[in-house]
C-alpha cells in the first residue's frame, strides 16, 4: 500500500464512526434519489459503489431494491457497512475485485480525488470494465476552478480538477449526459457531479 493510501485508511479508520452519524447533505441526498428514480425507471438491477464509506449511500439503494455491492479501501468502513447488511469488499478504486460487466450501474461519490497522480484514470476504466455497456455511472469529487493537490492536515491527499479536465476523463468512460456543481467557496473550490453512460 502506497503512503497516500495508507494515510487515507489510517484517517478513515479513526473517523469512520462519526462519518456514519453525518448527514449526507441536500444536494448529495437529491442526487441519489434521482439516481434511483432512473434505475427503476430504467429497471437497472445492480450497482456497485467505489468509496462505499460509512453505507450512508449503501443502504438507500439497497433499500430502493438494487443488489448493492460496495467497496472501499478501509476496513472499518468495510465492516461497518457489513452490519448494515450490505454487501462490500475491501480493495483499491484502481483494481476493482470484480467481473467484467457485472453491473448495470456504478456510484462513487467524494472518493476518486484522493487518488494520487492519474490514478483517477485508472479507477475510471475499472469503472468502465465493471459495469456494462449502456449502464449508468455517476461521479462526485471536489473539484476547483484550477487544478491542484494537496495534503491536509489529517494526512488525506486531494487532487482538484477544473470541471473541464474532469469532463474530458469521464468522456473516456462513456457519454457525459449530465454535469452540474455547488459548495462553491471563496478560493474555487467546489463539488463536482457527473452522470455518463458507459460506452463500449
Amino acid at each position: 500500500m502506497s503512503d497516500v493510501a495508507g494515510r487515507l485508511v489510517d484517517y478513515y479508520e479513526r473517523e469512520m464512526a462519526e462519518r456514519a452519524r453525518r448527514p449526507l447533505g441536500e444536494d448529495r441526498e437529491r442526487r441519489l434519489a434521482a439516481f434511483v428514480d432512473t434505475a427503476r425507471r430504467e429497471e437497472l438491477a445492480s450497482v456497485v459503489e467505489v468509496g462505499c464509506g460509512a453505507g450512508r449511500d449503501g443502504v438507500v439503494l439497497a433499500a430502493a431494491g438494487l443488489a448493492y455491492t460496495g467497496l472501499d479501501l478501509t476496513p472499518a468502513a468495510v465492516e461497518l457497512c457489513r452490519t448494515l447488511g450490505l454487501d462490500a469488499h475491501v480493495g483499491p478504486a484502481t483494481a476493482l475485485p470484480f467481473d467484467t460487466g457485472s453491473f448495470d450501474a456504478g456510484w462513487s461519490m467524494s472518493t476518486l480525488m484522493h487518488l494520487p497522480g492519474d490514478d483517477i484514470v485508472s479507477a475510471l476504466a475499472e469503472l468502465r470494465r465493471v459495469v456494462r455497456q449502456g449502464g449508468l455511472l455517476e461521479v462526485g469529487v471536489w473539484g476547483s476552478d484550477t487544478s491542484h493537490e494537496w495534503t491536509d492536515d489529517g494526512g488525506r491527499y486531494f487532487r482538484s480538477r477544473t470541471d473541464d479536465e474532469l469532463v474530458d476523463l469521464l468522456a473516456a468512460v462513456g457519454e457525459v449526459v449530465a454535469f452540474d456543481t455547488w459548495s462553491r467557496f471563496a478560493d474555487g473550490g467546489h463539488y463536482q457531479w457527473a452522470r455518463v453512460v458507459v460506452g463500449g
